[in-house]
């Protein structure tokens, strides 16, 4: 009766083992199924979308496709050529506004040295004469360097706005030839499709 037990026992762990092995084969099976079901779903997916870019191209020819693109292209083209000449345009206005501002700094400091008096001899009546028309013209002066200021100021706010709205073109031209790009791509795509169908 013993040799029984010790029989049964052995067989008891026997089976333990092997359910455990069984589990766990289980338990792989398990995760192989779940990882195929989520490509499945993926391949349905896929498939949904193409299908509906099928539709989606099925809807236009492609002769009109490709005269839409070309269309865009040719707008982009334009686009580019008048932000060249915009910049160039920009370029000419900075250099020009920089020279005429090395004249006006040369021209103010001649009248400022021409304008120096002896201020030694200011004691006599006809010195206060000359001193109030040299005042006058300091006045004068500063009014001319605070226009200049002033328009100096605008050349850089008018300057800053020419770049933001260059930035901005720049962008949706960028954008504009990435949806013409991915366009291109779709209809290469489609006309390999097609092709293999």
């Amino acid at each position: 009766m013993s040799l029984t037990i010790q029989q049964i026992i052995t067989d008891a762990k026997r089976l333990a083992g092997r359910l455990k092995e069984r589990d766990s084969v289980a338990n792989f099976l398990l995760s192989e199924t779940h990882a195929i079901n989520k490509k499945i779903d993926a391949m349905k997916q896929f498939q949904e979308e193409v299908e509906q870019l099928n539709e989606v191209a099925n809807q236009k020819p492609h002769s009109q496709l490709i005269a839409n693109i070309q269309k865009e292209n040719r707008h982009l083209r334009e686009i580019q050529q008048e932000n060249r000449e915009l910049k160039l345009a920009l370029e000419d206005y900075q250099s020009t506004l920089e020279h005429i501002m090395t004249k006006y700094r040369e021209h103010t400091q001649d009248e400022i040295y021409k304008s120096r008096i002896d201020f030694k001899g200011v004691q006599d009546q006809r010195y206060q004469y000359i001193i109030q028309q040299q005042a006058e013209k300091i006045q004068e002066m500063a009014a001319i360097m605070e226009k200049a200021a002033i328009l100096d100021e605008d050349r850089d706010f008018k300057l800053e706005e020419v770049i933001a709205r260059l930035k901005t073109e720049n962008q949706g031209l960028r954008s504009l030839l990435k949806i013409s790009q991915n366009i291109n791509l779709n209809t290469e795509d489609k006309n390999i499709q097609t092709e293999n169908l």
